[in-house]
């Protein structure tokens, strides 16, 4: 039987790891996945990730349950990004060999992806849209970003990213539209 996210978060607020444990691997890889959809890097994202479950751990007993723990965990992630991307930024140094590794990981998990039932042009179509996709979605402001991501890549209601990003639905609504303006140019400029 299934313990439920709420009676976890119980346990885990007392102190049992065990239950924190069993959310971690319960959530593990959405979060991996929504972290790689807004820094665009296996790497990163895992860093992301990891991020996020360490400052999840510490901060648990805080977590007053006002969203679901699912929101929550989305929230810190889509921050952890966020903080990530900005400091990334501000460090612009990566080796050669770094770039190299990085795009084989991506390609690994890209890989894992695709259907691999499909006939072989059409998964190399996907790749190459897949790969058009988080160029120009890499070109977003943050907020815009993230918003466009958990819409489009993680079919989240627009309440949900409100929360998710502790903003109004019409904020969201203004990210996701302002972002796609943005990507359909960028899209339509590379043509």
């Amino acid at each position: 039987m299934k313990i439920s996210d709420e009676k976890l978060v119980e346990q885990a607020k007392s102190g049992n790891s065990y239950a924190f444990g069993k959310l971690v691997k319960r959530y593990q890889n959405k979060v991996l996945f929504l972290a790689y959809d807004l820094v665009g890097n296996y790497n990163d994202a895992q860093d992301v990730a990891q991020n996020t479950f360490l400052y999840a751990f510490r901060s648990i007993a805080r977590f007053q349950e006002k969203s679901s723990f699912s929101t929550w965990l989305y929230r810190i992630t889509t921050n952890a990004a966020i903080d990530f991307q900005r400091s990334k930024k501000r460090k612009k140094t990566l080796s050669l060999n770094q770039k190299t590794s990085e795009r084989e990981d991506e390609r690994e998990l890209i890989d894992t992806l695709i259907d691999k039932d499909k006939p072989f042009d059409e998964r190399y179509q996907e790749l190459d849209l897949k790969n058009i996709i988080e160029q120009t979605t890499a070109k977003l402001p943050p907020q815009q970003r993230a918003a466009f991501v958990l819409k489009y890549f993680n079919n989240q209601p627009t309440d949900e990213i409100a929360k998710i990003l502790k903003c109004d639905p019409v904020t969201v609504r203004g990210h996701i539209l302002r972002a796609s303006l943005k990507i359909r140019k960028l899209l339509k400029d590379e043509q």
